[in-house]
């Protein structure tokens, strides 16, 4: 166990990225105050008894500053929110990702004001070959690929504010077949087991030329073409050429886990008393209430998974 005084509880509440770090946002032992640590180095020694002793995990919202975060001290009643942030999360879905399809003057205030700025249309491709299309605010474009996990990706477009920027990407998605989104599942599995680099990035470029002929064609919205090339500086380092998939699930049982590094909000971790690294999601611990300490843990066995 922990020494006295230290924390014998801990809530993880998310993962984010800021200032090019990843990190961990959390509730200690009041669970009323939220605070972040640097995710790389972290160090989680814990178990968990009970994995229905769960705290919601809060909320985003918009300020005149850009998004931000409300933490929330609820028991959720179904999932892993209250009734309060999942409508919160609702209303601020709305306002964000739909706001190119209603009335400006139906948008709150600081949702125009958010979106009443340059904003930047990329390409990004993963591990396992998969392609998205996407947006970006200017001064969150690095940052916003690193959050996604991106290996490589290229800013196809810049538009004068956010509201042509959506149109554009959904005319993509719409004439291309371009998903906005891609699993966490396939971009571990891209980890694993990626294809070539030069075949991933080829097939970046060709997508990127049928982007760019498509908004060749596009009338009534004023856009810039960039073409601009970008990778993660993260994939280059040697922890990600040899990884395995971590074989335990996260939720229940006891760990020993250092995070060596992050893509995305995927992890490697070194386990103790362990010489190899695994790659794992810590999704599923948001939320639960973890004991704090350090507990007897199962052999671990490697386990390359079948994607």
């Amino acid at each position: 166990m922990m020494p006295a005084g230290d924390e014998s509880t801990k809530v993880l509440l998310g993962l984010n990225w800021a200032d090019d770090s990843p990190r961990i946002r959390f509730l200690t032992n009041d669970q009323t105050s939220w605070d972040v640590k640097a995710a790389r180095n972290l160090q989680l020694d814990y178990q968990i008894l009970d994995k229905s002793n769960r705290i919601c995990l809060g909320h985003v919202s918009m300020a005149q500053g850009g998004s931000t975060f409300k933490s929330c001290s609820d028991k959720p009643q179904k999932g892993r929110k209250c009734p309060k942030c999942l409508s919160s999360d609702a209303r601020y879905a709305a306002n964000l990702h739909h706001a190119h399809t209603k009335n400006t003057s139906d948008l709150p205030e600081e949702f125009r004001a958010h979106m009443e700025q340059p904003n930047f249309l990329y390409l990004a491709i993963f591990g396992d070959g998969s392609i998205k299309i996407g947006t970006t605010t200017s001064h969150r474009k690095e940052q916003r690929l690193k959050e996604q996990g991106a290996l490589w990706a290229i800013i196809v477009a810049k538009t004068l504010d956010g509201f042509m920027v959506r149109v554009l990407e959904d005319l993509v998605t719409k004439e291309l077949s371009i998903s906005q989104a891609v699993s966490t599942k396939k971009k571990i599995g891209g980890i694993l087991n990626p294809i070539d680099e030069s075949q991933a990035k080829e097939s970046l470029r060709d997508t990127f030329n049928s982007v760019e002929k498509l908004l060749m064609q596009t009338k009534n919205i004023e856009y810039e073409i960039l073409g601009n090339e970008w990778e993660n500086d993260r994939y280059g380092s040697d922890i990600w050429n040899d990884v395995h998939l971590y074989p335990r699930s996260l939720s229940t049982g006891a760990h020993s886990l250092r995070i060596i590094d992050v893509i995305g909000r995927i992890c490697a971790v070194s386990p103790a008393k362990s010489s190899d690294i695994f790659v794992t999601d810590l999704d599923p611990l948001f939320g639960l209430v973890l004991e704090i300490g350090t507990f007897p843990t199962e052999d671990l066995l490697v386990q390359d998974a079948l994607f």
